[in-house]
């Protein structure tokens, strides 16, 4: 211990003089509550980015499994126009809606996504004078539904597919 005019400081090991009743020795109030104030806005600001990203990756989730549901539909309407192109589910206009769902056999067979699949079918024209195509051209469009087959409009998730397919008669010559 040191005594210089009056005042005692204390030195420890390293010889660093403590506790000489300086402003820089800590931290005040205002300064602790401003670097608190700063850790908030920062921790609400990554907790509204986890929010958005677990929202992005449900839609990706969603508008994955409606593609899917759409694609499979598109190429069972593809296999039945090869074996049968006079097929009721193959006349011009809309036909459906069909229910789907996707299921989680993970988790007991949970219910992921509901879906309602309905498809148009129109006759592909022919831009030649007097001559007609053997072509149809379908639109599968999958809508997302809740439990109760209502259209599900939830704002940012859940939105509707559209996948569209021209079916032809191949010639074998």
């Amino acid at each position: 211990m040191r005594t210089s005019m009056g005042k005692c400081h204390l030195r420890d090991r390293s010889g660093v003089a403590r506790g000489s009743g300086r402003a820089s020795d800590g931290f005040t109030l205002i300064e602790t509550m401003i670097a608190m104030v700063v850790l908030t806005f920062g921790l609400l600001a990554a907790g509204q980015m986890i929010y958005v990203s677990v929202a992005a990756a449900s839609l990706a989730r969603s508008k994955g499994s409606a593609a899917v549901v759409a694609q499979s539909k598109l190429e069972e309407l593809s296999a039945l126009f090869s074996n049968n192109p006079a097929s009721a589910a193959l006349t011009d206009g809309n036909h459906g809606p069909e229910a789907s769902q996707i299921v989680n056999p993970a988790e007991g067979n949970s219910v992921l996504n509901r879906y309602s699949v309905s498809w148009t079918v129109s006759t592909v024209p022919d831009p030649r004078p007097n001559r007609t195509l053997a072509a149809k051209q379908v639109v599968v469009t999958v809508t997302p539904v809740d439990a109760a087959n209502n259209n599900n409009r939830r704002a940012f998730l859940n939105k509707i597919v559209t996948v569209s397919g021209i079916f032809s008669v191949r010639n074998s010559s």
